[in-house]
């Protein structure tokens, strides 16, 4: 393997330190995956660990582990903090509606995340702003339980 010259060969998307350490932690690779990494490193003799990695896959042998993967930490930490701002976001929202009305200027009248009733417009503002991956009724299910 050649000298690591900067941080991203450590850390890309088809670097073989990169998936070495993945694959120890538990993560499977796709067979797309797989095959971007060939390409990037065609020039490079391959390690044994993803020679085997690449039969198994081949073969059919890889499995996920059944169910839903764990939480990453940034992800745990991103939905904290929108649980925290949902109540700011929906008490402003409520004082909103009773003094001025929920119309909205001109700038975000037309987003999607200013729709509806005060509860699911916050819950709408901070998926959009912190949890991405998470529609914003799951939102509101996973904080009320």
């Amino acid at each position: 393997m050649s000298k690591i010259q900067n941080v991203y060969d450590l850390f890309g998307p088809t670097s073989f330190s990169n998936w070495e350490r993945l694959i120890a932690d538990g993560k499977i690779s796709t067979k797309v995956e797989l095959a971007a990494i060939l390409e990037a490193n065609c020039e490079e003799p391959l390690p044994p660990w993803f020679i085997e990695t690449a039969v198994k896959s081949l073969r059919g042998e890889l499995r996920r582990k059944p169910g839903r993967p764990k939480e990453g930490a940034l992800l745990q930490i991103r939905f904290q903090i929108a649980k925290a701002k949902y109540p700011r976001y929906f008490e402003w929202l409520k004082k909103r509606k009773r003094v001025s009305g929920l119309n909205g200027w001109s700038a975000v009248r037309g987003k999607q995340w200013w729709q509806g009733p005060p509860h699911e417009r916050a819950a709408r503002i901070v998926t959009e702003r912190w949890v991405r991956q998470m529609g914003w009724r799951a939102f509101l299910n996973r904080i009320s339980s």
